[in-house]
Order: structure tokens, then sequence, then C-alpha cells
């Protein structure tokens, strides 16, 4: 019988862990993260995400057709998805929306994706896009296959569902991993527990260099290096009152990447409009044992969940006003932050 161990329980690997086990019904899969599922402090443990094939890079386009396709058709997953449909907003130079267009006619996808004017989108929306800041030369994209996800919602129904199929769920941080002759064995905890299996698979997002170091700081070759990077991005929620959820409930998830506008907002779910300012940021530190620089997550949990605003720095704050502000302008007059997080995930990695 195969075994597996797969090391966090976000999306990545609760995925990979419910696949795994309807694929391969007599496989043993345990999946270890840092607490009770769902993780608090997981990517995933979110509001919504965005859901979409708007990608610069055909592959991961095609991937993004197959992950809508899924949330479309099976019952399980669909029960949380909603076809609000993407707006992309990029400066004139920029030729992303050109080649999402060109992506998706070589993939010859029926997404209904198309062009617009800030005039058009505005109708379109019933003028909730007026005020939007837009220069003369900025583009806009409209898909309406694309759609958001309740985040939380789906991952721990996804959770409760391995669990139904057999897989183990083993709440303990990882402190180190296992690893003889180059080949990884199994995984140690915090509290000196050893856990082997045949299939060790790491689903460990921001966390993973630090991991990596940590289990072999002197094989180099081991090491993460440039691959990947550990970068946060400062998300905030506005609870809306009835009035606000209805004028804000048709409106589509945006990606606003033009002017000095860098930032994404997503349909109410359950009277929380979420809004992301991607203007990303890492903490690079030393790690002795390795001698190399690397980033990792703040150790201060408080900020990578959920929680008041007073945890999260005031530029980061700043930064999501100019957001809120860029997308609605006067529009979003009286909305107030209730809730604040930093939302950790890796940036460039290679494809080979």
């Amino acid at each position: 019988m195969s075994s597996y161990i797969i090391v966090g329980a976000g999306v990545f690997g609760v995925s990979t862990a419910y696949h795994l086990k309807r694929q391969i019904p007599s496989a043993s899969v345990t999946l270890i993260d840092r607490t009770d599922p769902p993780c608090p402090i997981a990517a995933s443990h979110d509001i919504n995400k965005i859901v979409r094939a708007d990608y610069e890079d055909i592959f991961y386009c095609n991937l993004g057709l197959e992950t809508l396709h899924t949330w479309k058709t099976d019952p399980f997953f669909n029960q949380w998805f909603h076809p609000a449909g993407l707006l992309t907003v990029t400066d004139g130079k920029s030729r992303l929306i050109e080649k999402i267009l060109e992506n998706l006619e070589k993939l010859d996808a029926q997404s209904g994706a198309d062009s617009f004017t800030p005039r058009e989108i505005s109708a379109k929306f019933d003028g909730i896009f007026s005020d939007m800041r837009l220069r003369p030369d900025d583009k806009l994209l409209f898909n309406g296959s694309a759609g958001i996800a309740e985040a939380e919602k789906a991952l721990s129904a996804t959770i409760q569902a391995c669990l139904h199929l057999g897989v183990r769920y083993v709440a303990a941080p990882v402190s180190r991993l296992i690893i003889n002759d180059k080949v990884c064995e199994g995984v140690q905890t915090d509290d000196g527990r050893t856990l082997s299996a045949e299939n060790i698979i790491l689903s460990t997002g921001a966390a993973t260099t630090k991991l990596i170091a940590d289990s072999a700081p002197q094989q180099a070759e081991l090491q993460v290096g440039p691959r990947i990077t550990a970068r946060a991005v400062c998300c905030a929620a506005v609870q809306l009152d009835e009035q606000q959820v209805r004028k804000f409930k048709k409106v589509p998830a945006v990606a606003h990447h033009a002017g000095g506008t860098q930032g994404e907002t997503m349909p109410p779910v359950d009277g929380l409009l979420k809004f992301i300012s991607d203007i990303s940021f890492q903490n690079t530190v030393f790690h002795p044992e390795s001698g190399q620089q690397i980033s990792v997550p703040f150790t201060d949990q408080r900020k990578s969940q959920w929680t008041s605003p007073e945890y999260i720095p005031s530029e980061l704050k700043e930064d999501l006003d100019n957001v809120i502000k860029s997308l609605y302008g006067k529009k979003a007059s009286g909305l107030k932050t209730t809730t604040m997080r930093l939302c950790w995930y890796v940036a460039g990695v290679v494809r080979t």
C-alpha cells in the first residue's frame, strides 16, 4: 500500500489529499498542519478568491480553464462558486489584455471575454464604476466566465470530505523534514513525533524556504534559492449594511493594475466586501545555519489571520485606502474597514 504525507492543509494540500484518496482509495494519506482544521493563517482561509483563466502565461490559462470547469460542473464545489465575472484594468502600454485574449483564442475557450471602454463598463454595471480612477489610455477587459469561490467554506468542506474518505489529519507544527541521502523519508513535529511515508509532498507555501533550510542547512543543492520567494499582500474586509449589500452585490471581481492603483476587490460574501492591495513585500532575514538570506512570514501570526486593523502597519492601511478610493471613488463613501490580514504566498515559481 502506497503512503503519503502532505505537509500543509491549505488549498493545495487539501486538494491533493482529496483527489489522491479518491483516485487511490487504498493509499495511506496523512495531512498535517499547524492547527486544527482549517488553519487560520493559511492563505486559503479567506472570505473569497478569484477563479479565472485570465493569465498571460498560456500554461496557467489552460489550468485556469480546467479549474473553472470543475467549479462550475462538480456539485461538490459548485455550491461555493459565484459566476460574477472579472474586470481587468491595465495601463495603455501593457499587453496583458491582448495576451489573455490570444491565449483564450489558442485554447479555443468560449469565454465571452471582450474589451470595453470606461463608459461601457460603467453602463454595464449600473454606474458603480463611474468614479473608478482611470486614465484615457487605460485598457479594460471583462470576462464573464470568471467568478469567485467562497474560500474558507470550500476549504473546510473539502477537509471534512478528506476525513470521510479516510485521510488522517494531524494537527502539529512540522519542525523539520527527515532527509537521508538526499531522500525525504518523513517529518518531525515540534513535539518530537516522527511521521514517515514513502512519499512526502510539501504544500507549505510561504513557509517552504525556511522549512527546507531548517531541515538540510548544509545541503546547498536542496535549498530553494531564488526559485520562490515568500511575499505578502494586505487584505481588508468591510462589513456592509443592508443598503450597501444591495449596492455592491452585483459587482464583478476587479483586478486593477493601472497607474498608481494596484489592487483587487470581489463581490460581497455574507455581507463582507473584500479588498486587496497588490503592492507586495517580503520579510528578509538571515538564516545562520545555512548562511543564506531568506524571506519568511512574520512570527506574529495575528497579522496573518483576519484580525483588528490595529495590528497592521499604517503604510499598508494607506495602500488599501488608495485601492478602495481608486476602485469606487465617491461610491466608497461610508465604507469602513472591519478586519485586515496579511496574506502570505510564494512568488516567482519557476516552471521547468
